[in-house]
């Protein structure tokens, strides 16, 4: 994937997320940075206004692109869009991720198996054999790393299979775990054990 995901000349910025936004904003008459910072930082936006200053700095000399500037992307990036549901995707981040798969089918083939196995694990799909067809498929022309996982999740098929068709869930102890972690950190090198012992008793 990494050599499909071509270098700009501008390095990537706070703004990338919001350019989008601010290019309809924009559009639609908003050419005030400040009150654009301030909409986008209610979106999450954690940069400053002189940030959406350089960002507008092209509009104001009139060079205002005729369509919704791309998104930068970075491998982060594209893995959210394969993950996401597809009606969840914008039609800039379907447009970009179906240019990509036009570009190179491995990686086609490879969003059809990711968002087979989401699908799977999202509705909790226990189709008999499903998982089977899955593990079988990727073994036979999936990419390496798949193959792995494939190959991986053959071996732990019973627990992957009781996983999507029963309501068990290690949620308690997975939370559990985490909040001895926790306390043990807080105290490292500054107590022993008959403490921490006492703490994850005591505490809620």
């Amino acid at each position: 994937m990494d050599e499909l995901l071509v270098a700009t000349v501008n390095r990537p910025t706070l703004i990338d997320d919001y350019r989008i936004y601010l290019h309809h904003r924009w559009m639609e008459g908003c050419t005030n940075a400040s009150a654009l910072a301030r909409e986008i930082q209610r979106l999450g936006y954690r940069g400053d206004v002189n940030t959406v200053r350089r960002h507008l700095k092209p509009y104001r000399a009139g060079a205002i692109p005729a369509t919704a500037p791309s998104p930068h992307l970075t491998v982060r990036r594209v893995t959210d869009w394969i993950m996401s549901r597809p009606e969840h995707l914008t039609d800039v981040e379907r447009k970009g991720l179906e240019e990509l798969c036009e570009r190179n089918r491995v990686l086609e083939t490879t969003v059809e198996y990711a968002r087979r196995l989401a699908l799977m694990i999202r509705d909790r799909r226990s189709e008999y054999l499903a998982l089977d067809v899955w593990i079988a498929d990727v073994r036979l022309d999936g990419q390496p790393e798949l193959r792995t996982l494939a190959n991986g999740m053959r071996h732990d098929r019973a627990a992957i299979q009781a996983a999507l068709t029963t309501t068990y869930t290690s949620g308690t102890v997975e939370g559990n775990v985490t909040r001895i972690k926790l306390l043990k950190r807080q105290m490292y090198g500054r107590a022993n054990f008959d403490l921490l012992r006492r703490r994850i008793l005591l505490s809620p």
